[in-house]
C-alpha cells in the first residue's frame, strides 16, 4: 500500500488543515461553523478511534469514529477530511477503503452520518462503499443541503 495509516495526532491536524480541499472547508463551516483546524482538533478529541493516511511524509486525509451518546445508541459516526493527495492517489485510497471498511463494520454494526449534498465526489464515494443515501435536507448551522447516510446496520 502506498503510504501508511497511523493513529491520528494533533500535529497531523495542524499540518493538514491548510491543505484540506475547499469544498470540504465549506462543508465544515456550513455544518458546525468552525474552521478546519478547529474542527479536526474537536473531532480528534471526541473520537473513540482516529487515523491519518500519510503519503510521502504528508497527511493525505484524517478520519475517525465517534461513538453514540447513549447506551441505546449502537451507531458509530464516522468523520473524514482530505487533501488533494487523496485524488492524486485515488486507486491506493480506494484499495485502503475496501480493506478497512469490513474491519470497521465488525467493530460497529452501523456507520451513520451526514454528507454535504453539494460535494458530489463524497456522495459517489459513499455510494461506492455501499452507503444508503437519504434525500437532501437542510442541516447544520447554515441549513445547507446534506444527505443522511448509513453503511451497515
Amino acid at each position: 500500500m502506498l503510504g501508511e495509516i497511523v493513529r491520528a495526532t494533533t500535529s497531523h491536524a495542524i499540518a493538514m488543515a491548510p491543505h484540506v480541499r475547499a469544498i470540504e472547508m465549506r462543508e465544515v463551516m456550513d455544518s458546525v461553523g468552525l474552521n478546519v483546524e478547529s474542527a479536526l482538533l474537536a473531532e480528534l478529541d471526541r473520537s473513540e478511534s482516529s487515523w491519518s493516511w500519510i503519503v510521502d511524509g504528508e497527511v493525505a486525509c484524517m478520519f475517525g469514529i465517534i461513538r453514540g451518546h447513549s447506551l441505546m445508541d449502537f451507531a458509530a459516526y464516522p468523520w473524514f477530511l482530505s487533501t488533494p493527495l487523496v485524488e492524486k492517489h485515488r486507486m491506493a485510497f480506494a484499495r485502503a477503503c475496501r480493506h478497512l471498511l469490513p474491519e470497521l463494520l465488525r467493530r460497529h454494526t452501523c456507520l451513520s452520518g451526514m454528507v454535504d449534498a453539494r460535494h458530489e465526489m463524497s456522495v459517489r464515494w459513499l455510494k461506492w462503499l455501499g452507503a444508503k443515501i437519504g434525500d437532501p435536507q437542510p442541516w447544520g448551522i447554515a441549513g445547507a443541503p446534506f444527505h443522511h447516510f448509513e453503511i451497515g446496520g
